[in-house]
């Protein structure tokens, strides 16, 4: 029987949470493991698109009820996978017009059933850089202070997570041109023998 890791990676958008998962994802499957990652916003967009809403940004627009929903269905679609590694590439707190909403309610992580909840943090400074870089994206402008008080939330997040799932909790940091340092270490936390 194989041991299945279904592993929540959070953090701030542009701290490069995306591109470490990714390698992280390729590197097991380069060595024969059954690993896949699923982005939660992209699978609530998705079904966000049914209703109309045209780019991802936008969902955080939404009444908080739409949010939640769709929430829900992207958790449901995920609970059904069986990879060895199963990547969930999220945030842990999304920021809305009448304030932080959790990227992963209580319900939803129920759902998910997490075996690990990681988040990959980076000074504040290169996260403000790589979104002034990122013009696929519609973001917010927001202060250092404004990002060091998401990162507060969400660490705070994290520790209630995996409180209420009995999912080990890890931080990786992902410094600027050094993304093989946050991969190598994302392995060993979930286990890989490098």
């Amino acid at each position: 029987m194989v041991d299945r890791k279904r592993i929540v990676v959070g953090g701030l958008p542009g701290v490069g949470k995306t591109t470490v998962v990714a390698e992280a994802n390729a590197e097991l499957t380069r060595r024969g493991h059954d690993s896949t990652i699923v982005i939660l916003g992209t699978l609530m967009f998705e079904e966000a698109k049914k209703i109309g809403v045209q780019d991802r940004d936008s969902m955080r627009r939404l009444p908080l009820d739409q949010q939640r929903t769709l929430q829900l269905r992207a958790a449901q679609r995920i609970a059904g996978m069986e990879n060895e590694f199963t990547f969930v590439d999220t945030h842990f707190l999304i920021k809305t017009p009448q304030g932080f909403f959790p990227g992963l309610p209580l319900d939803v992580l129920q759902m998910l059933e997490p075996t690990q909840i990681l988040m990959i943090e980076a000074p504040l400074e290169d996260i403000l850089a790589r979104r002034l870089k990122d013009g696929s994206r519609k973001r917010d402008a927001e202060s250092l202070e404004e990002l060091g008080e998401e990162l507060l939330f969400s660490k705070q997040f994290m520790v209630v997570a995996a409180a209420n799932t009995g999912a080990t909790l890890t931080i990786i940091t992902n410094r600027d041109k050094a993304t093989d340092a946050a991969v190598r270490d994302l392995l060993c936390r979930i286990g890989l023998q490098l």
